[in-house]
């Protein structure tokens, strides 16, 4: 694309919406320069509305159809856990045409603990380790293979769980590299002791009990959650589900931030934007912005290239039109708009 040139769109996200808006191209980015008065200036025009990242925060690439990702809407995405070299490889070969990559690596556990009995976790998947003083070099490991966020498992209803002791050595170690740490939180009192140990983010919505009113407030103020609804149940209701839902609301209410993520990998999901999960997250009370912002990120300005997404037409009003709006969301390079624009 000719450096230079003026591309107009209808509207476009960077932490709220801001109108029919000029972009410039240079470098391979898109960078927006104000808006296009008169329209005629623009030496290209996109009717709809352009993001600069769609970003599914819990998946598994090594589970599903990396090359589906893109056109299926998502910029970015987040393994949260496989073999760590096979996911440290990711990082290196995989190109534009799939979604900008962060990784977890591993999954750091105590010995037996999950998954390292799950049928679908290929070998060396989880990191078992025997005593506290063997999470800082764990962490390093994962921080060595270009990791952006540390994952923990805590889920007493597979097996073993890590004690207090190792949790908290995993969640310090992390802190000396910077990195956040997430935790898969799965049977009683689980959710609890990840916050109290410091854990940042929660793989999933707390699906296992009904949260106490206070400690939801409490985590809100410091901790995010990715939502996962819909692998409970794939749009059907269960307990699960509705636990889940409710978590969440009180969460959001409180003032939590929520990501979007799915476990895709988990079961049968959609490869790209997920409808249900975005209508289930609207059925758990989010607004109309708080759910775009779960998935379109709070980036302010928001600077567009070597990837981005378009869904047709402008953003609806309602949350639950948003979510089946959204689904609709292409993602492409700034080199397929190049030849759209040839």
């Amino acid at each position: 694309m000719t450096d230079g040139l003026l591309i107009a769109v209808d509207e476009f996200w960077s932490n709220g919406w801001r109108g029919p808006t000029l972009f410039r191209a240079s470098g391979g980015r898109l960078t927006p320069v104000g808006a296009p008065s008169p329209p005629s200036e623009a030496d290209a025009y996109i009717h709809g509305t352009l993001f600069a990242h769609l970003t599914d925060h819990h998946v598994h690439l090594g589970l599903i159809d990396r090359s589906a990702l893109l056109p299926g809407g998502l910029t970015d995405v987040t393994d949260l856990g496989w073999e760590p070299q096979t996911a440290g490889g990711w990082l290196r070969t995989l190109g534009d045409a799939h979604p900008a990559l962060r990784i977890a690596g591993g999954f750091l556990t105590c010995l037996g603990g999950y998954p390292s009995g799950a049928t679908w976790a290929v070998p060396g998947a989880a990191i078992e380790l025997a005593e506290p003083t063997d999470a800082a070099g764990a962490v390093s490991a994962q921080a060595a293979l270009g990791a952006s966020v540390i994952k923990v498992t805590l889920n007493s209803v597979a097996g073993p769980v890590p004690s207090d002791a190792l949790l908290a050595a995993i969640v310090a170690a992390a802190r000396v590299h910077e990195l956040p740490v997430v935790a898969h939180a799965e049977g009683p009192d689980q959710a609890a002791r990840a916050f109290a140990a410091g854990v940042d983010v929660f793989a999933h919505t707390p699906f296992s009990e009904w949260l106490d009113d206070t400690l939801i407030e409490r985590m809100a103020r410091r901790m995010r959650w990715i939502s996962t609804l819909d692998i409970h149940g794939w749009g059907t209701n269960t307990r699960e589900s509705e636990t889940a839902s409710g978590n969440l609301h009180r969460f959001a209410a409180a003032g939590g931030p929520v990501l979007y993520g799915t476990d895709l990998g988990n079961g049968p999901l959609p490869v790209g934007v997920n409808e249900r999960e975005l209508i289930a997250m609207a059925g758990a009370g989010l607004d109309s912005d708080t759910l775009v912002r779960s998935i379109a990120g709070p980036d302010e300005p928001a600077v567009f290239g070597p990837r981005f997404a378009w869904a047709p037409g402008l953003p609806p009003r309602s949350a639950e039109d948003s979510a089946r709006w959204l689904a609709a969301a292409r993602g492409c390079t700034i080199d397929d708009l190049r030849e759209t624009l040839a």
